[in-house]
Parts: structure tokens; C-alpha cells; sequence
């Protein structure tokens, strides 16, 4: 789930009085996989951050004085869609419309208020033109990089895997397209996963602790309970 995760695996391993040298696995976070396997790089926020606002102001539809603020949450909002696997394009539309709605009903300045429109009407643009600059450039925010493997098919999922074994190990959460790609995996002979699980929490449906595992196995019953 995460490099502290990855770090106490490595060191316990190394820790464990073994008697003679070995080969450890590579060991990394899910993240890093997600790099590893798309060839793409993680940038920083900040430096996202800035690419965006350069795409806003060629819109030059800013809502706000605090445009670093604006773009901000415009890059978690855009992070959250691609993790999820939202249709973007859908989303932004509703949102605009019910802006819209909103506006035009409930406040005596729609004209001056138009401006919020358009800003909301623009969102999906916002959206596809970052995504082209990072892609290009091989990088990425997370949430476009595991998009990007999600929409793989899985002949080219296992190519790129190749002839590896994954051990998906220490999870109790995930997002739509990693958990997509965590199955396909499995599926494919690709991957085992084992789980950070509580047999208290998991086998009590009152228990809310269990809510997302109890999920999965439902969503994905041809996938064995490893713990």
C-alpha cells in the first residue's frame, strides 16, 4: 500500500536470522508499481500545479484571485475522476448544469454570474488538455497513470507484466482502477493478493471495518480469500 509498508516487509525479511545470502523480491508501493509498469513518471503537485495554470489562464476564464487555490483543487478533483474511472466528460456536464440550474433559479444575478457558467462549462477542456501535456511528456498525476493501465486490454496488461509474479500483499482498501487491475492480474495467473484482513471485522457484516472487503469478494467471488 505504501513505501513504510514496503520498507518494515524488506527489513524484517532481512532481520529474520537467515543463515545464508539471498535474493530479495523487489518490494515497492503501488504506487511505484503503477510507474514501474505504465513507464511514466509522478510529478510533483506543485509542478502539475503550475501546468494547469498555464492551461487556465489561455481559458482566460478565472473565477478567482487565488488561482494556485483554484488549480489545486481542479488537480485533486482530476485525480479523484481518473481513480475512480468517472466519465469526465459526463461529469463536468452535470455539474455544469446543475451550476447553471442553481444560478439562473435561486440568485438575482444570473448575468454577472454567467461567468461561473462558462468556467464550469470549460472544466472537461481543462481536463483533456492537462492530460495531453503530461502524457506526453511520460508523466503524470497517480490517478491518470493507473487510468492509463486500467484502459489497457488485458493482452497488453500481461505483456508489460511479462514473466513476472506480483504479490498484491497488506491491502485493506483500494480504488476502482486498482482494484481493476489487481484482478485482471489474478485472473490472468499473473498475481496473488493477500490480504491485511481481521476475520472479527470481515465475517460480522455489523462490523464497518469489513465494508470494503466483504465488498470486493462480492464484486469478484471467483477471487480465493487469502489471508
Amino acid at each position: 500500500p505504501n513505501k513504510r509498508a514496503a520498507l518494515k516487509l524488506r527489513t524484517e525479511l532481512m532481520s529474520n536470522g537467515l543463515q545464508k545470502n539471498i535474493w530479495l523480491p523487489q518490494i515497492i508501493s503501488i504506487q511505484e508499481a503503477m510507474c514501474l509498469w505504465s513507464g511514466f513518471q509522478i510529478l510533483d503537485n506543485v509542478d502539475i500545479i503550475f501546468e494547469l495554470i498555464k492551461i487556465i489562464n489561455k481559458h482566460n476564464k478565472i473565477l478567482s484571485n487565488d488561482i494556485f487555490g483554484l488549480a489545486s483543487q481542479m488537480l485533486k478533483d482530476f485525480d479523484e475522476i481518473d481513480q475512480y474511472a468517472v466519465n469526465a466528460k459526463e461529469l463536468f456536464q452535470n455539474t455544469k448544469d446543475a451550476k447553471e440550474i442553481e444560478i439562473e433559479f435561486l440568485n438575482e444575478n444570473y448575468k454577472i454570474d454567467k461567468k461561473h457558467i462558462e468556467f464550469f462549462a470549460s472544466l472537461n477542456d481543462y481536463y483533456e488538455s492537462l492530460k495531453k501535456v503530461l502524457l506526453e511528456n511520460n508523466t503524470g498525476y497517480y490517478g491518470l497513470i493507473s487510468r492509463y493501465l486500467y484502459e489497457l486490454d488485458d493482452n497488453k496488461l500481461n505483456e508489460i507484466i511479462g514473466d513476472r509474479k506480483i504479490i498484491f500483499a497488506g491491502f485493506n482498501a483500494m480504488t476502482k482502477t486498482e482494484e481493476n487491475i489487481i484482478v485482471r492480474l489474478i485472473q490472468n495467473n499473473k498475481a496473488t493478493i493477500l490480504w491485511d484482513l481481521d476475520e472479527y471485522y470481515f465475517n460480522d457484516n455489523k462490523q464497518e471495518a469489513g465494508i470494503f472487503a466483504r465488498d470486493f469478494f462480492e464484486r469478484n467471488k471467483n477471487i480465493k480469500e487469502i489471508k
